[in-house]
């Protein structure tokens, strides 16, 4: 089951909400990182999906400064991520396209 679009005014409402939730924890160290962290830690986004985002961001960074193949890439981030070679490919070729298209917010009113 395909997840529908969110309307940009829900997205806002949420951005408000987690926003001031957000500052009221950190205070004074309110920064992009902690922002990160917290959400993770809320579990507002899950630790999977973060580890996934990372492994799509190096694979990305790893073919524009490498020639290497994906299976190259693979090998090399078993370790880093402790996921074997398979898991990390099916990470790669599930999420690539799914990270970096504008299809999950609703722009219309």
């Amino acid at each position: 089951m395909a997840n529908k679009p969110i309307k940009k005014t829900v997205m806002d409402r949420f951005n408000r909400q987690i926003i001031k939730d957000y500052k009221k924890v950190f205070e004074d160290n309110a920064n992009v990182e902690n922002f990160t962290y917290y959400l993770i830690k809320r579990g507002i986004i899950p630790t999977e999906r973060a580890r996934n985002y990372a492994i799509i961001r190096d694979y990305q960074k790893y073919t524009l400064d490498t020639s290497g193949t994906m299976n190259d890439f693979c090998y090399t981030m078993e370790a880093d991520y402790k996921l074997s070679e398979k898991q990390i490919k099916n990470i790669i070729t599930k999420y690539l396209p799914k990270y970096f298209l504008e299809k999950h917010i609703d722009y219309s009113i």
